[in-house]
């Protein structure tokens, strides 16, 4: 892990998303049957995670997208993606929540939540076994919306949680 922030709490998971620019941590309630992440990234802009339908595909992806502004407070959206386009924000119930979060030696760190299962429509119900996580991060904060990442991001497909 190449994060030098120490996470707000002790996971069951780890991964390095991206080498020496984006660390996840994880950690399923199976009572709640709510997931806990951290996400670190390399950057003082905006970070993102989220869970896509279909590998390749990040039309119909489920987006979390979070930064701390210049008072250190954080900012966190419930986002869609219908396609290669800006995500919009959720229009139907906000089932991601940010939690808490931080920026120290250029980088930003947030843990976040939400349910296995939302049951809404605009989110994707995170599976028992492999799901495909999307990352992504811009070089500042919005003003007003989230700035293109470019090539600043992946494609992953973890095992998040087995019942």
């Amino acid at each position: 892990m190449s994060s030098p922030i120490r996470p707000f709490a002790t996971y069951r998971n780890r991964t390095e998303l991206i080498d020496n620019v984006a660390d996840l941590w994880w950690t399923v309630n199976d009572v709640s049957k709510e997931i806990i992440f951290e996400l670190h990234a390399k950057t003082t802009g905006w970070i993102a995670l989220g869970i896509a339908a279909v590998d390749g595909v990040t039309e119909n992806a489920d987006m979390a997208i979070g930064w701390i502004d210049a008072h250190g407070r954080l900012h966190f959206e419930d986002r869609y993606a219908v396609g290669f386009t800006l995500p919009v924000k959720d229009s139907t119930t906000q089932d991601w929540f940010g939690l808490q979060g931080r920026e120290e030696n250029s980088w930003t760190a947030i843990q976040f939540k939400r349910a296995l299962n939302t049951t809404d429509s605009m989110d994707v119900p995170i599976e028992s076994g492999m799901n495909i996580l999307l990352f992504a991060y811009g070089l500042i904060d919005p003003n007003p919306d989230i700035t293109y990442h470019e090539n600043r991001r992946i494609m992953r497909e973890l095992p998040l949680w087995k019942p």
